[in-house]
């Protein structure tokens, strides 16, 4: 199977390497002006060498009316001189008072009319730049990968400026030289485009055409020269910090004890570093980082046998993680570096990291980290040690040791590597090695006998190497593409032997082996297609350092689509899709695992409000993962979902937006009767100021289940129960804008749910595994202790000042606090009011935190 993909991928690398050229902007070439004096970025363009600079005004619609002549007049000057490149547009608007100046934070994804520049620098045709700023001031910055994957999580040091006109606004940028990288030539030549936006119209303007319906952006720019004798430069840049926190929080771990506080005051000191160590290399690196004013990631109630995942959201692993991602970004089934699996249970000591170009078309990253931290597993509650301490595992922190963690620190080391080549012009091929390596070792097979809670750091330990290929693959004009990975994996330290979901026993040393392929039409109007299969061996394991829902799979998939992002008839666009696939596993047994139909379809009116609807069908199959570490196959419900979804034009001073959903829970045949779930998702936006924004957040959900397994009888007896569980989440989200580079921001979640349980029943396989039907199952007495309610609440609250560039000022309070206990023998309440929340356990946060940015 494995061979057939490489001959597949091999067939459609000679059409791509043969016949790649670039877009439509390969005959576009634009010149910038060297700057006859200084340049002061202020929105004015009041300097002799902006009336010098050629001045280019030949924009085009890129949507609504792809090609078509703007509605508002554009102008485009570039200069530079040995240190920036400077870049004016002049946004001409019949209507100035209608300019949408919304504020924001820095790198918010404000609707609002904006600019950006996109630069293709090393002129790979693969990767640009993106520097943003709107009207109102506010600037953003990301980067286009793989030619058309937009990420928003690079940032760089840069500057820009606005300013007002009687003929509508400016927008003045000044990019560092020491930010690009560029090989050293004479003459520099980019690639390079303008958008505009302009807000009241949803009108979006380019330097090039470039329609939504490429499968294309990187390769399709126009391009930048008349950059003469620049020099790349080796820019170093420190970033040290220094974090003071107070946290007040229950002396006991008891939830049912939550008094008395105890006030752990403590003190970080750390550094960032960046240096370019050639014109196409950067070392980045790290030492003691602190992310105290990263937001919480959201609580969510995960009633599945899979792990939920949260994107990453710390800065050093942001920067550069497009390099990292799988082939098709991150929804791929197949992840081997998943950056969350450093620093959230083990403080990270130090991290580096190296990306670049080491030579034309090859591009490199590789990441390693060292997690390690004290902990104290014997504490006495009683009477908390004050008194504080400092260690050489952790040097840079301070605090008292009551506030270490009574969970084992696990010290390990991450190493992530990965290379990327240029094949052609639109097309690459790569590898990737991934190493989480214990440094600790010596878990016994006596040790592993003990709880969980007892057994030695070494036992606790995940540790694995992965590798895989790659291959991204396109025609010449990006419609049509062949993407995928082959991978395998190795299992190191920890446990001698541990039992996964499905029953497959993972041993020290044991390797499997998977990957995916898709392929299809990607891009163009009308008609597109896809097709993709996913395999995974029993024995695959890519999570100690990357993300892999499940293994143990087959799966095969189709889609058929309809897309007219540029419109048709009356409307501003329009998608159809219809997808489908099957799966079942790959360890000799061949037990089907539900197979799915999808159809969903959305339009985008005359109003640029948008409409839709999705429905679907699960047809059943066996969960292999349901009787936890057995093996035994239990029946999966058949369902059936509608759901109807829309957002109004953000564009208003108050927008909404959600979907509610339908659905219907069925079984072939046994005892328990058919059930409705259904949720409601609905969000509400108000900008009564461009400076303040409101944001309301409402989920309500109904989930009934077929019988769950709850416990293990023995003797191939499982205890099983339907389940039906309610969820309340209402977030809100406030922004206060006092100046682009001042704002204030609070974040607030209520989340409550509750579970409860019917009828008990037993399900009996045997010594072969044999598949637990519904039908079978018989009613059992059993105490019900399994009801479940549960009440959070989430609080953050920063501010943030960039009192110089690159340099900030950080205060930030959170609050974390769960609900009351419900006490021993007594049922949970089935409702979701927040009972039991003002009586529990929270912690309170307050962190000031200053940074200093120094760059030469």
């Amino acid at each position: 199977m494995l061979r057939e993909w490489i001959l597949t991928a091999g067939v459609v690398w000679a059409a791509t390497a043969s016949a790649a050229v670039e877009g439509p902007g390969r005959n576009q070439f634009l010149r910038a002006a060297r700057a006859s004096g200084p340049v002061a970025v202020d929105g004015r363009l009041d300097e002799d060498a902006w009336a010098k600079a050629p001045v280019f005004d030949g924009f085009v619609q890129r949507f609504p009316e792809a090609g078509k002549d703007p509605s508002e007049r554009t102008e485009l000057r570039v200069l530079y001189d040995d240190r920036n490149v400077y870049i004016a547009v002049t946004c001409h608007d019949s209507q100035p008072a209608l300019i949408n100046r919304n504020l924001g934070r820095r790198d918010s994804d404000l609707y609002s009319d904006r600019v950006k520049v996109l630069l293709d620098t090393t002129h790979d045709h693969r990767t640009a730049y993106v520097f943003t700023v709107n009207a109102g001031g506010v600037l953003s910055d990301g980067l286009y990968y793989d030619d058309r994957n937009y990420t928003s999580d690079w940032d760089g040091v840069w500057d820009a400026a606005v300013d007002s006109t009687q003929e509508g606004w400016v927008a003045e940028f000044a990019i560092p030289l020491s930010l690009l990288r560029f090989p050293e030539t004479p003459v520099q030549t980019w690639g390079f485009s303008v958008r505009r936006d302009i807000a009241r119209r949803n009108e979006e303007l380019e330097t090039v055409l470039n329609p939504r319906t490429s499968n294309a952006v990187v390769s399709r720019l126009g391009h930048l020269t008349g950059l003469e004798e620049l020099r790349p430069q080796r820019a170093v840049e420190l970033v040290p910090y220094l974090a003071a926190r107070t946290v007040a929080r229950p002396q006991f771990s008891d939830e049912a004890r939550p008094w008395p506080r105890l006030v752990d005051p403590s003190l970080d000191l750390g550094l960032d570093f960046r240096a370019a160590l050639t014109s196409n290399l950067a070392l980045t690196a790290t030492l003691n980082p602190d992310f105290g004013q990263v937001e919480a990631d959201q609580l969510i109630l995960n009633l599945s046998t899979f792990e939920a995942f949260f994107p990453e959201k710390r800065t050093f692993f942001t920067q550069g993680l497009e390099l990292f991602n799988p082939v098709g970004g991150q929804g791929m089934p197949q992840t081997l570096f998943y950056s969350r699996r450093i620093g959230l249970e083990t403080p990270i000591l130090g991290a580096t990291k190296l990306t670049g170009t080491v030579v034309p078309g090859v591009e490199v990253g590789v990441l390693d980290a060292v997690v390690t931290g004290p902990w104290k597993r014997d504490v006495d509650e009683e009477r908390p040690d004050r008194t504080v301490g400092m260690y050489l595992n952790r040097p840079l922190h301070v605090g008292p040791n009551n506030a270490l963690p009574t969970d084992p620190a696990v010290p390990m080391n991450y190493l992530a590597a990965v290379v990327r080549g240029k094949v052609g012009e639109g097309s690459r091929v790569g590898g990737m090695v991934t190493m989480a390596t214990p440094l600790v070792s010596g878990c016994t097979r006596e040790d592993a006998e003990l709880d969980e809670e007892l057994q030695p750091a070494p036992c606790l330990a995940r540790g694995g190497n992965a590798a895989a290929v790659d291959f991204d693959l396109k025609t010449a004009d990006g419609v049509y593409g062949v993407m995928g990975q082959v991978e395998g994996s190795q299992t190191v330290g920890g446990l001698p032997e541990r039992t996964l979901r499905d029953g497959t026993v993972l041993r020290q040393g044991d390797t499997g082996y998977g990957g995916y392929v898709r392929a299809g039409k990607y891009g163009g109007e009308g008609f597109r297609w896809d097709v993709g299969y996913d395999f995974t061996s029993p024995r695959l394991d890519l999570n100690p350092s990357g993300f892999l829902r499940t293994q143990n799979e087959h799966a095969p998939r189709v889609g058929l689509r309809y897309q007219r992002p540029n419109g048709m008839g009356p409307l501003k666009a329009y998608f159809a899709n219809l997808s489908g696939g099957t799966r079942w596993t790959t360890d000799g047994r061949g037990i089907n695992r539900g197979s799915w139909i999808n159809f969903n379809t959305s339009v985008q009116l005359p109003s640029f409000d948008a409409i839709g609807m999705e429905a679907g069908v699960d047809f059943g199959g066996w969960d292999v993962r349901a009787v936890k570490g057995s093996g035994v196959p239990l029946e999966n419900t058949n369902s059936a979902f509608v759901d109807i979804f829309g957002d109004t034009n953000p564009n208003r001073p108050v927008s909404a937006g959600g979907y509610v959903s339908l659905g219907r829970h069925t079984q072939a045949a046994g005892p328990v009767d058919p059930a409705w779930g259904w949720t409601v998702n609905l969000y509400g936006t108000a900008r009564p100021h461009p400076a303040l924004e409101t944001r309301l957040e409402l989920l309500l959900d109904r989930t009934p289940t077929g019988p769950r397994y709850i416990d293990d009888l023995g003797d191939n007896r499982f205890l099983l129960s339907p389940l039906l569980s309610d969820t309340l989440s209402l977030t809100l989200r406030q922004q206060w804008v006092v100046t682009p580079k001042l704002t204030l921001q609070a974040y607030a979640q209520l989340f409550t749910s509750y579970g409860a349980y019917g009828t008990y029943y037993e399900g009996v396989s045997d010594a072969r595994h044999t598949p637990i039907r519904f039908a079978s199952l018989t009613p059992v007495e059993h105490e019900n202790t399994d009801d479940f309610h549960d009440v959070a609440l989430n609080l953050n609250v920063v501010l943030r000042w960039e009192y110089r560039l690159g340099s900030t000022l950080y205060v930030v309070y959170t609050r974390g606090q769960q609900r009351y206990p419900v006490a021993d023998g007594v049922r949970p309440p089935h409702t979701l009011m927040p009972q039991g929340l003002m009586a529990g356990a929270a912690n309170d946060a307050l962190m000031v935190k200053w940074s200093w940015y120094w760059g030469v």
